[in-house]
């Protein structure tokens, strides 16, 4: 009753969404590091700001997908 199958998982990311982090995290991410570096000068709240900034342009980011989105959704409430 040994069962020695092995699994493989197989993960596609399109390439649409490698831009976006790429666009999003990295470029974003570095602007407003060097942003906050600039204004303070201390590693470790530079690093907290521009992983605040980023997260916000992120979630305004989709919070403007999401605004064209709303009109064709139906929502159900129990």
């Amino acid at each position: 009753m040994n069962d020695n199958r092995k699994e493989v998982i197989i993960v596609i990311i399109e390439l649409s969404q490698m831009k976006r982090f790429f666009m999003m995290d990295m470029g974003i991410g570095t602007l407003s590091y060097y942003l906050v570096k600039m204004i303070n000068g201390n590693i470790i709240i530079d690093l907290i700001g521009s992983t605040i900034i980023t997260e916000g342009v992120k979630r305004v980011y989709k919070g403007m997908n999401n605004k064209g989105k709303k009109n064709n959704q139906i929502n159900f409430k129990i």
